[in-house]
């Protein structure tokens, strides 16, 4: 008997534990609780978002056969993700608990008469989909809000209700050269005069034009920071900037493919493009200097 008694108390402590986990507080009573504020509605079923701010239409987006694509501002390259991430916040709410059993007959009080923020969703089915953000909730924080003018006002968490609001920057593609720097193979840059060029043999790269002011050491770092570079600005279309000379050339090769890169001086700024693409991307001189610096040697020390 006492053999046993070892075995039965371990048992009965796991027995304890699965009751903890599976009963009323456990994770599963949690998971439950979580109640979405769209239920059945998924990220892919969206066709179409709309952000009005204090009434005016600040940002539009809408779902093509080539994906997501800028209607206001005005088009605009686009951050799948980014846009992505904003569809799935919206989609996603949940936890929005009422007010008061049904909806008041003045909602001005709540922010909601004429709200700061509004989320228009249209579904592929052509249903609509909208979220009212009012006033900001005293003491315990959040937000009111409601979906329609016949439903009732609700309270959402200040980080749910934040998260829906965007800038045309948040969504757009922000780098003029998103490729993955680590397939380079071969590069070739014209900056003021100075030429650079290199070919990776093995792990290693072989400068063949600039050995005496760049450092082959030095390439793959230049290169993934090019990666990041990312503009503060709306992109403007490129071909307004197509006809005049660039001050900076940049080809890079990655299996068997070639990409050259410009860039344009305009109005105090450097403007990159790829060559015959669609968008040209903003950044202070200063900048673009101090990305070309990265890969010179270091002075030598007297």
């Amino acid at each position: 008997m006492k053999r046993w008694l070892p075995t039965g108390i371990a048992v009965l402590v796991l027995a304890g534990l699965w009751l903890i986990y599976s009963g009323p507080g456990g994770p599963d009573a949690e998971k439950d609780q979580e109640e979405p504020l769209f239920p059945g509605v998924r990220a892919q079923d969206v066709s179409q978002l709309v952000l009005r701010e204090k009434g005016k239409v600040s940002l539009e987006l809408k779902k093509t056969g080539n994906g997501w694509e800028f209607v206001r501002p005005r088009p605009l390259p686009v951050d799948r993700e980014a846009v992505d991430a904003w569809v799935s916040s919206f989609v996603d709410l949940k936890n929005a608990e009422p007010v008061e059993k049904e909806r008041p007959d003045d909602v001005a009080p709540f922010g909601l008469k004429d709200p700061e923020m509004s989320l228009t969703a249209v579904l592929k089915d052509g249903k609509t989909l909208r979220l009212d953000v009012g006033s900001r909730i005293p003491v315990e924080g959040g937000n009111y809000v409601t979906t329609g003018d016949q439903a009732p006002v609700l309270k959402l968490d200040a980080m749910q209700a934040e998260g829906l609001r965007k800038r045309a920057l948040d969504l757009m593609e922000k780098r003029p050269v998103p490729l993955d720097s680590e397939k380079v193979t071969a590069v070739r840059a014209e900056w003021k005069g100075e030429k650079l060029s290199a070919e990776k043999k093995g792990d290693q790269w072989k400068l063949t034009a600039g050995k005496n002011r760049f450092d082959p050491e030095r390439i793959a770092g230049w290169l993934d920071h090019l990666t990041y570079l990312q503009t503060e600005e709306l992109a403007v279309e490129g071909k307004s900037l197509a006809k005049k000379e660039p001050v900076l050339s940049l080809t890079v090769k990655w299996k068997g493919k070639e990409r050259t890169y410009v860039g344009i001086r305009h109005k105090d700024r450097i403007w990159i493009m790829e060559r015959g693409g669609k968008w040209a991307w903003s950044f202070e001189e200063k900048r673009i200097g101090e990305w070309m610096r990265q890969v010179e040697k270091e002075p030598k020390k007297e």
